[in-house]
């Protein structure tokens, strides 16, 4: 398992290529089929909802159970209790992410938690590199892209699901 933590955003990689693969094998069992959510309710579904996911397995595995491997690749301190204070910070904004499968109500709070959480970590990390120099692997690359890119995706799908939702009820009220 130690190996895993040696591949610097091995994480985000997994996560992209399991959300896009999540949404082909739904989009390919429905094909032909009458859909009750629309293409874009589909793909935030599964955004989200391992989103979440992917929250609550890095908090617990990379705040708690391999606490000190992560922060080496970050450049961190180790043994530090900050470390388990970050994982249940990160498994519940995990939770209301992954409730998301279900609750389209917690869509919101947790984009904004979720990019409140990320942009500051994003900004956290460049700070580092600029005032400590610290260019630990996990601390550059993909890891702080996707601490900006994230967020700005999970807002533009609950922009065009909102946006599409109010268009279908106005198409309700005129027929």
């Amino acid at each position: 398992m130690r190996a895993f933590f040696e591949v610097s955003g091995l994480n985000v990689y997994i996560q992209i290529v399991s959300t896009i693969v999540s949404i082909g094998v739904h989009l390919f069992i429905t094909r032909g089929k009458q859909r009750r959510e629309s293409m874009v309710e589909i793909i935030a579904i599964y955004t989200i909802g391992l989103a979440g996911w992917f929250s609550i397995i890095s908090g617990l595995f990379g705040h708690i159970i391999y606490a000190d491997e992560v922060a080496a690749g970050i450049g961190w301190p180790l043994q530090s209790g900050f470390q388990m204070e970050l994982a249940f910070a990160a498994i519940g904004i995990g939770l209301t992410g992954f409730l998301g499968f279900w609750i389209r109500s917690f869509w919101l709070p947790f984009i904004i938690v979720k990019t409140t959480f990320m942009w500051g970590a994003g900004f956290t990390h460049i700070l580092h590199m600029i005032q400590h120099g610290n260019f630990s692997p996990s601390n550059t690359g993909i890891v702080v892209y996707w601490d900006f890119l994230l967020p700005v995706l999970l807002i533009v799908l609950f922009v065009l699901y909102t946006r599409e939702k109010r268009l279908k009820q106005k198409e309700g009220f005129n027929e």
